[in-house]
């Protein structure tokens, strides 16, 4: 085990890094308190808006987007729930690893430190693509500790990952420049969606300044890999799907596999929009997130 995690390439890229995520917090509409709470892991930065004594939804971002993604979603869920954005371990964004974080009981084990250092007994878990895949995780290893279950495209939890969303992301490790960044970051969203240049511009300096050797050493957490039929069949708690139609990542058969696996999904396709579905059509994700978590009754 290294003494030292460097997560980033160099102190200069960490700075600008941690420059533009703090102007992208900037498009966050609503007050919001930032803190950190510490976990055998590592520090966990979080976001947190809405009323303290409503039900906790904790939100998993899309990896390499960090909680700042969530700003076009967290006026419209903080009225109903307390909010609590992450930032995942071991990825560009404000949370710092001090120990290897790669196996499914670890990932599942943070986010058990997370809520307990905020003593929550169990939360609503929403996630996007790689923090869907967190969530489901999470509900399989502590059931306990999960009340209802958001997945907006997680990423190989019901298929694997297709090879030309690999081979873009495997550009970014190699090349990562802002123009490949740049590509990579449009072939997520639907055709002619303009992802905020605020964001962008966040998320793209990270992938330019990030220290990828981070992901071998176990360091940047567990990656998604697809759940098998007996894991995906120990989900009790209700789950909500979304996918983009056109969605890269995750096509409709997907939703086949869940709605076969799992006990209780309701399933929708969203129009026009890819994978970052929160981001590209907020208000009727928004929809269908509250009508589901309010038939919870909390």
């Amino acid at each position: 085990m290294p003494e030292k995690v460097t997560l980033f390439k160099s102190p200069k890229g960490e700075s600008q890094y941690f420059a533009a995520y703090d102007t992208a917090m900037g498009l966050w509409p609503i007050p919001n308190e930032s803190f950190d709470v510490t976990t055998r892991y590592g520090r966990t930065h979080i976001h947190a808006c809405g009323p303290k004594n409503a039900f906790p939804l904790v939100l998993l971002h899309a990896g390499q987007a960090s909680s700042t993604m969530w700003f076009p979603n967290v006026a419209d869920l903080s009225r109903e729930f307390h909010v609590l954005a992450l930032d995942t371990l071991g990825e560009p964004g404000k949370s710092f690893p001090v120990q290897p974080n790669a196996t499914k009981r670890d990932g599942a084990a943070w986010l058990e430190g997370v809520l307990d250092a905020l003593d929550i007994s169990r939360a609503h878990m929403m996630g996007l693509s790689r923090g869907g895949w967190l969530a489901l995780n999470l509900a399989m290893q502590a059931p306990n500790r999960v009340e209802r279950i958001v997945l907006l495209s997680p990423a190989a939890a019901f298929i694997a990952l297709n090879s030309s969303f690999s081979a873009v992301a495997q550009a970014v490790m190699r090349m990562p420049s802002h123009f490949v960044s740049r590509i990579a970051l449009n072939s997520w969203v639907a055709r002619g969606f303009a992802v905020n240049d605020v964001f962008a511009e966040q998320f793209i300096t990270g992938l330019i300044n990030w220290n990828w050797t981070v992901n071998t050493s176990g360091y940047s957490g567990v990656m998604p890999c697809t759940f098998s039929d007996e894991e995906l069949r120990q989900i009790h708690q209700p789950v909500l799907l979304l996918i983009g139609d056109q969605d890269q990542l995750n096509p409709p058969k997907a939703i086949e596999r869940a709605r076969q696996v799992i006990p209780h999904v309701e399933a929708h396709i969203v129009p026009k929009a890819g994978h970052l579905l929160s981001m590209e059509q907020p208000e009727l994700v928004d929809s269908y997130v509250l009508t589901f978590l309010k038939e919870a009754g909390r």
